[in-house]
């Protein structure tokens, strides 16, 4: 119809044009249905019900493993569980896609893995990303690249089925993978919550084929269907903090000691309830600021910001003791990073560079007050050309360039984000220094050959 003709339909007949065009609700929950992602996650219903998170966080269950530093009702903070120590956990992600008969609920590869790199943003507290204000977990989620058979894999599986999309039925037992060796992420209505987990690793699931994260298919993935305030994927990011074993900031409320009670963590503030939206100011456990930054309270997406550093040791004492198998797939990288230095001829021994540890930052530095300028030039093979006045190129410019990476002087310092990616793993590189702009017209330092790997 052109567009004339349907604007005086619309005039004549307005009731009907309504009631033809009038979208059927996106979900219905407590007896109440809701037209729009947005008119449901800011309705009464939703916070008074606690939907940002449906997970439990009591000890109704039996442990099944011995007490530990991260047991379900204590933190102890272990320098053993410091992400300072080099040991980068790998998390291979199996994420099932559960959709209904007319299409709804289906999730896009590229939209899947925008999430992996949001949840690769906050755990690892990456520079440029809005998890960059956060504390380097050193932990690292990819998607699998082998089933439990062996079969190369892209880490995704799709199902059809309107009992399992609107997250009822034991789906969980027909599709999980080993779920001991695998991150399993189900992606459905999530009766109604945006996310949840059916309880902590501490309080005996883990084994279990229900043992799981659930996030409801429209909240799920960078800039997802839902909209704003929960578009961002950072509901998985709260749902996977409780997959590694920590409890609500809010849990327990304003309780003491703060090892032993509240959500057993001592730098995160304790707080009465949850906080929603993203205030200036909230306060409820005296004149302490509410952590509502953290990524375990219930503000929005955007105000997330930060796992603390006892949180991250908790989490890293989860894998070790509750979670043992998770983080060593046959995929793994197990290549130790590396950055050794290179020098001859007459090179000043100026550039010095960190060892680059996947998911790190690569930090590098040089001294020198003959010249104005410099820049970094990587390439896959070392070599050694003798050139004029005793300099000697340790590069090799005809190889595989890596990066170009400019660096001011006469001290320079740079920081560059090592990808968090597996496949980059024993990735060898040859790096130099070219200084320019001082009495001579350029100079070469001595070479820094790295090795990307844990």
């Amino acid at each position: 119809m052109p567009r004339t003709h349907l604007l005086v339909a619309l005039a004549l007949f307005p009731t009907i044009a309504m009631a033809q065009e009038a979208p059927p609700p996106v979900i219905e929950v407590g007896g109440q249905a809701f037209g729009t992602w947005e008119e449901y996650v800011n309705s009464e219903l939703f916070r008074t019900l606690g939907l940002r998170c449906a997970t439990r966080t009591d000890s109704t269950s039996i442990l099944q493993r011995p007490a530990s530093d991260c047991d379900f009702n204590s933190t102890t903070i272990q320098p053993e569980y410091e992400p300072g120590g080099g040991l980068l956990y790998q998390i291979p992600v199996v994420v099932h896609v559960i959709q209904n008969t007319s299409g709804q609920g289906n999730i896009s590869n590229a939209m899947i893995e925008s999430q992996i790199d949001v949840l690769n943003e906050d755990f690892l507290a990456l520079a440029g990303t809005l998890g960059q204000n956060g504390n380097d977990a050193q932990v690292h989620f990819y998607l699998a690249q082998f089933d439990p058979n062996g079969n190369p894999t892209n880490g995704i599986t799709r199902t059809t089925n309107n009992t399992w999309f609107n997250d009822s039925g034991d789906y969980w037992t027909s599709l999980n993978w080993n779920p001991t060796r695998y991150l399993n992420i189900y992606t459905n209505t999530a009766s109604g919550a945006l996310g949840y987990v059916p309880g902590l690793p501490q309080g005996g699931i883990v084994g279990q084929t229900s043992d799981r994260v659930v996030v409801l298919w429209s909240a799920f993935g960078r800039n997802a269907p839902i909209g704003p305030p929960f578009n961002l994927g950072r509901t998985a990011t709260h749902e996977v903090g409780h997959y590694l074993g920590l409890f609500h900031t809010f849990d327990g409320g304003c309780g003491t000691p703060c090892n032993t009670a509240g959500d057993r963590i001592c730098d995160t503030n304790p707080e009465s309830g949850p906080v929603f939206g993203c205030p200036f100011s909230h306060t409820s456990c005296g004149a302490l600021q509410d952590p509502f930054h953290n990524y375990m309270d219930y503000s929005d997406d955007d105000c997330y910001e930060e796992f603390t550093s006892n949180q991250v040791n908790r989490m890293r004492c989860t894998l070790q003791n509750w979670r043992p198998d998770l983080h060593t797939p046959p995929d793994v990288c197990t290549t130790s990073a590396a950055a050794v230095a290179r020098n001859a001829g007459s090179n000043p021994d100026t550039y010095t560079a960190t060892a680059p540890v996947l998911g790190g930052t690569l930090t590098l530095n040089v001294a020198d007050f003959t010249y104005n300028n410099a820049v970094v030039l990587g390439y896959s093979l070392p070599a050694n050309h003798p050139l004029s006045g005793g300099r000697v190129l340790l590069i090799e410019t005809t190889s595989t360039r890596i990066f170009r990476q400019p660096i001011a002087l006469p001290i320079g310092q740079v920081d560059l984000p090592v990808p968090a990616d597996v496949g980059l793993c024993g990735l060898d590189i040859a790096t130099q220094i070219l200084m320019f702009g001082g009495a001579q017209p350029f100079g070469l330092t001595n070479a820094i050959d790295l090795t990307l790997g844990i």
